[in-house]
């Protein structure tokens, strides 16, 4: 039965997605096609994989118990949590709660999975910001000292 659902839910995401494509404007510099026949393709084909899904399920599906679907759900909401405090918190502060977060996830202890969360933070924005000269959010907090 999950994949059934599973495949309603990509034929309607693959809709979305064609029908979102189909909006893209072509330019008169444009290939002969036009630059929306590639998300179409792919949405097509999305739409058809699902459809075949749907109508022979391959394999029994066995779901997690309970306890691994929290924590999945958990990691599912950090990473939301984690685009949308980007800017505002800046890249140093966002990657050291989610890299704690995900930490604790996978079995860390709170001061380990915070050490470690602010020591990857802090290399990651030295490695990204100086090494490769890519501009990373520093938070309205942190503006003018990064």
């Amino acid at each position: 039965m999950s994949h059934r659902i599973a495949s309603l839910l990509l034929i309607a995401i693959g809709a979305i997605y064609v029908g979102l494509a189909t909006q893209i404007q072509p330019t008169p510099f444009s290939d002969p096609l036009g630059p929306r026949w590639v998300p179409v393709f792919f949405g097509v084909f999305l739409m058809g994989a699902a459809a075949a899904m749907f109508a022979q399920p391959r394999t029994p599906v066995a779901w997690p118990p309970p306890g691994t679907l929290a924590r999945l759900a958990l990691t599912l909401v950090g990473f939301v949590a984690y685009g949308l405090l980007l800017n505002p918190l800046g890249f140093v502060v966002a990657t050291a709660l989610a890299f704690t977060l995900f930490a604790l996830q996978f079995g860390g202890t709170p001061r380990n999975a915070a050490l470690a969360g602010v020591i990857f933070a802090v290399a990651a924005y030295l490695l990204f910001s100086t090494a490769l000269d890519l501009y990373l959010p520093t938070g309205a907090w942190l503006e003018g000292w990064l």
